[in-house]
């Protein structure tokens, strides 16, 4: 009776460990899951924030240009020594 109160319990110990590897292992595969996604919505946030900054240059850049005179021009190519005589 106590042999089979033993390999009772050591059968509960095994099927309790195996369960725990089990967890731990679908555990560790959704985190690397969660790194993957992770980096690639870094890189998805990176690239969303290169493109508002370009638009807003663009958009700056437009607004001056629209603003900008003809003299307003030509006094700032002959400032910067661009402007052919």
């Amino acid at each position: 009776m106590s042999m089979q109160i033993i390999l009772a319990g050591l059968g509960i110990f095994a099927l309790l460990g195996a369960y725990v590897m089990f967890k731990l292992k679908h555990a560790h595969r959704e985190i690397e899951q969660l790194l993957k996604t992770n980096a690639q919505l870094q890189t998805q946030k990176a690239v969303a924030e290169t493109q508002v900054k370009h638009f807003e240059v663009r958009k700056k850049n437009e607004e001056n240009t629209r603003n900008t005179s003809r003299d307003d021009v030509i006094n700032r190519l002959q400032q910067s020594g661009d402007l052919r005589d």
